[in-house]
């Protein structure tokens, strides 16, 4: 036999129940709900953050597409200081994606108007449909070396010259070697140009932001080692697209040969004698190898 309790008194324990639960309740007790983070963002926009990823021609043409995600780790000011791989693709474009975020700035996560570290997911996408080819903005482009006579000090003299039309300021990184020192970036009448520099697992990246149409970049490339005095090795990298440029090497009055012969050789009526190597376009973060070594 089943006793049924009146109706009267199963309200009333409904209530009581609730009652007590009221003590339990943040609201009820007057503490606030937690606030709501603002999550970060590139400085910027993720269109960016855009501009630092590439599609390698060697990975296009394997058909290799797909999403790669990355999980970050925003200080807070702002500064990537550490990555993992949450979803992995192919080993080219991990990398890619990794460097691409670690070298982004973002605005730290807010929470109650104060900046707080957090972690954050960023899926990269690499689709074929939506890849397309950039031209490059570059009417002409010129890379010079000028070792000393001792061989200690090499100075590098990039040059370029926009295409007409082109309007809008443009942003620039181009990955430094590990021995270099002293980069600057100016305009082509000589007016330094406000540059910053960023790293990843390549190493560290010169980048800056001009609507000058004529530039020159440089810096100082000390060779590593005694091994290396006569060499010149550089791994040139650079977010916009090349057309067909030059690498220069000139020499004063100093008696030298070359392990890679040069395609002209031109003496200037300063007496200088330049050594030209003719080499090919590049698609934007495209990597050339350079390496020159002189016999003396």
């Amino acid at each position: 036999m089943h006793y049924k309790l009146p109706r009267y008194l199963i309200i009333s324990l409904g209530i009581l129940s609730i009652l007590l639960l009221f003590p339990q309740c943040a609201w009820f007790q007057g503490e606030p709900p937690e606030i709501e983070i603002i999550k970060p963002t590139p400085v910027g926009g993720y269109e960016v953050l855009g501009t630092r990823i590439h599609y390698p021609r060697t990975v296009r043409e394997q058909g290799i597409e797909g999403t790669v995600s990355v999980k970050a780790f925003i200080s807070q000011t702002g500064i990537v200081t550490e990555t993992r791989l949450a979803q992995k693709l192919e080993p080219e474009l991990d990398r890619i994606a990794l460097n691409a975020i670690q070298r982004t700035r973002f605005t730290p996560a807010m929470r109650a108007g104060q900046p707080e570290a957090v972690w954050i997911s960023i899926p990269i996408i690499f689709a074929l449909k939506d890849w397309q080819f950039k031209s490059t903005p570059f009417k002409n482009f010129e890379m010079s070396v000028r070792p000393n006579a001792s061989y200690q000090i090499y100075a590098v003299e990039i040059q370029g010259n926009l295409k007409p039309g082109i309007k809008q300021a443009l942003r620039y990184e181009y990955l430094l070697p590990v021995n270099a020192d002293q980069a600057w970036v100016k305009t082509g009448s000589g007016k330094p140009i406000k540059s910053g520099v960023v790293r990843d697992e390549n190493g560290e990246w010169l980048i800056f932001k001009t609507k000058a149409r004529s530039l020159t970049m440089g810096f100082n490339y000390r060779p590593l080692s005694g091994q290396d005095d006569h060499k010149f090795k550089y791994k040139f990298v650079m977010n916009q697209p090349l057309p067909a440029w030059r690498l220069v090497v000139i020499y004063g009055d100093q008696q030298v040969r070359f392990s890679q012969d040069p395609d002209r050789i031109s003496e200037q009526s300063d007496g200088s004698v330049h050594f030209e190597y003719d080499l090919e376009q590049l698609e934007a973060f495209e990597a050339r190898y350079l390496e020159i070594e002189l016999i003396r």
